[in-house]
């Protein structure tokens, strides 16, 4: 038996009429095409969900009825009578990953012609609920629930409709777009934008809450365009420099933490290679029993290169941690450039003009510094492990 592909299927549905509870159908066969489709759906109803209500052989040039129940979406994809069921879709009504087809809309979502306007607003509704998704304190990725807890909890459920989209603000939602799109105080501007939405929201039902917030979202960009502003003029160059003087001072004690995290393993360099070798017994010493030098001669350098390899492991992961903070102040270097102040001046270059250098200059040079010490240390410890072993290799005589 031959199965109904997908597009065979779709075929069919955009070619039929449904009753109101889509339970029944006519088609009408035009082409030899749509009959072959229509026998095949047929012949596979348990997972077509079509089911003939004549008899008769299909033939083309008729009209067909049948019986209607919808596809196995593990086949096919999933169905939907209309956009108000499908934006009440637990998955659908946050993302548009999955295949789907909506039945009034006759809309196949892998299909490549222009979109309803329905279509277009849905999906600019998605990208907007994944952008103040941002703003909550916590989402339920089962439910999709926005939870807020500032000024006050709130908890806002995603339910909207055909109305709501048909109705879609879409100016308003291009404002918050570019207004979020810049990096400048982002974190600032989700926490305006969570207390707006709490103020906005939270003398309405559970039910009813997303979609209020949808309707007034031009009120709601209005406050938070005003609050953003009121920030803006506290937004002050003494605060950023003070900030700055703080982060460096922090910074500062990472970079000698890195050093004296390991100083007494450094102290120890001498001791453990060059002194230690110095305990190797000569033949002299041990009246030619030479076995009992070999041992005695061995385990002191076992000693020597285990110390040697744990302070190059050790030495190796305090370079790292330099990496680490240096890749750290780059990032707050870059994020320093970005910062402007209300009347458009960037911080970053008031800063150099005061200090006559860029503000974390001296912390990229000290880091560079502690990272030739600990090459110079590698070094060390290497040319004593090297030492220790051609002492090991003159004194000590091997066995036999």
């Amino acid at each position: 038996m031959s199965l109904i592909n997908r597009e065979q299927l779709i075929a069919l549905y955009k070619q039929a009429n449904f009753d109101e509870n889509y339970e029944k159908g006519r088609i009408f066969v035009d082409t030899d095409s749509i009959a072959q489709n229509l026998q095949l759906a047929f012949n596979n109803p348990e997972i077509t969900g079509w089911r003939k209500s004549q008899p008769s052989d299909i033939q083309v040039g008729q009209e067909r009825t049948f019986f209607h129940e919808f596809p196995r979406s593990s086949d096919f994809g999933h169905f939907f009578r209309n956009i108000d069921e499908f934006c009440q879709n637990k998955f659908f009504k946050v993302k548009n990953t999955k295949i789907f087809y909506i039945i009034d809309l006759k809309w196949d979502s892998k299909a490549t012609i222009a979109k309803p306007i329905l279509i277009e607003k849905y999906e600019t509704l998605i990208k907007f609920i994944k952008l103040i998704q941002e703003s909550a304190v916590f989402v339920d990725s089962a439910t999709s629930r926005m939870v807020y807890i500032e000024p006050e909890k709130l908890e806002l459920d995603i339910i909207y409709s055909s109305t709501e989209l048909e109705n879609l603000d879409i100016d308003t939602i291009k404002k918050f777009e570019s207004f979020l799109s810049d990096d400048l105080h982002r974190k600032q501007k989700l926490a305006i934008l969570a207390k707006a939405i709490v103020n906005q929201c939270k003398t309405i039902d559970a039910e009813n809450r997303f979609s209020h917030f949808l309707k007034h979202l031009k009120d709601v960009y209005e406050k938070l365009d005003q609050d953003y502003a009121i920030f803006a003029a506290k937004f002050s160059f003494d605060e950023v420099y003070n900030e700055i003087r703080n982060t460096k001072l922090e910074e500062q004690v990472k970079i000698h933490k890195v050093i004296t995290d390991i100083q007494n393993q450094i102290l120890g360099i001498p001791i453990a290679t060059v002194i230690v070798a110095t305990q190797f017994k000569a033949q002299s010493q041990i009246q030619k029993d030479y076995t009992y030098q070999f041992w005695v001669n061995t385990g002191v350098m076992i000693g020597v290169v285990i110390f040697s390899i744990t302070m190059l492991f050790l030495i190796k992961n305090q370079y790292d941690s330099l990496k680490s903070i240096r890749k750290e102040l780059k990032r707050k270097n870059e994020d320093l450039k970005k910062r402007k102040r209300e009347n458009g001046t960037s911080v970053y270059d008031i800063i150099i003009s005061k200090d006559n250098k860029p503000p974390f200059e001296d912390l990229f040079k000290r880091i560079i510094f502690q990272k030739w010490i600990l090459i110079i240390i590698s070094i060390i410890t290497v040319v004593g492990l090297i030492a220790s072993l051609v002492f090991y290799c003159n004194i000590t005589v091997p066995l036999e």
